[in-house]
């Protein structure tokens, strides 16, 4: 979010005073809404960013415990035991 100085602005006193009353004022150009001012109390919180950055994930990663030597093999004997694999998975 860009903040600006409240003298670089030239708001009216109409809208002045609706955002003081907590109204959201739509500025319109040409016919058509171009911006919204609210006051601040009335303004979302910018969410807050999920999940981690990826170097960190990484480093979580790369922290975590190895398979076992046999994890390998393991693997290979449950994909023969249930066999192969359909052409498209979701089909009922």
């Amino acid at each position: 979010m860009t903040t600006i100085r409240a003298e670089e602005t030239r708001l009216p006193r109409r809208a002045r005073e609706a955002v003081e009353r907590r109204e959201s004022v739509v500025v319109v150009s040409h016919g058509r809404p171009t911006y919204v001012i609210v006051h601040p109390d009335e303004f979302p919180e910018p969410r807050r960013r999920r999940g981690r950055r990826l170097g960190e994930a990484l480093r979580l990663l790369g922290s975590g415990a190895t398979p076992d030597p046999g994890f390998g093999d393991d693997m290979e004997a449950v994909r023969a035991a249930v066999g192969s694999m359909p052409d498209d998975p979701w089909a009922r």
